[in-house]
């Protein structure tokens, strides 16, 4: 493994939030920390910008939702709901460019 590599799989999962929360404030977009009421599973954060709602699930590098996260994410989508996971900063910035077009 290369030592980029190795050092971005150290990244703590709230460090990449805060990361990616600064990149889409500074762009213009709305950022809110995404709390359920009695939720446990749901994504952790909310984007808007220009009427368009995006959620976002934030891992640590090579880590994936849990089986309860999986349910809520497809039950969300299913309510037609935009919602993505994501472990690393450079999939968030493609990410969001898709939703900025």
């Amino acid at each position: 493994m290369d030592p980029a590599t190795r050092s971005e799989r150290k990244q703590l999962e709230r460090e990449i939030e805060a990361k990616c929360c600064r990149e889409a404030e500074k762009r213009g977009w709305f950022v809110r920390k995404y709390k359920g009421p009695g939720r446990r599973s749901h994504p952790d954060r909310l984007f808007a910008k220009n009427s368009y709602i995006f959620f976002v699930e934030f891992k640590r590098p090579g880590n994936e939702p849990t089986p309860l996260q999986w349910l809520e994410i497809n039950a969300m989508r299913a309510a037609g709901l935009d919602v993505i996971w994501l472990d690393s900063f450079d999939t968030f910035i493609k990410s969001l460019a898709a939703r900025e077009t």
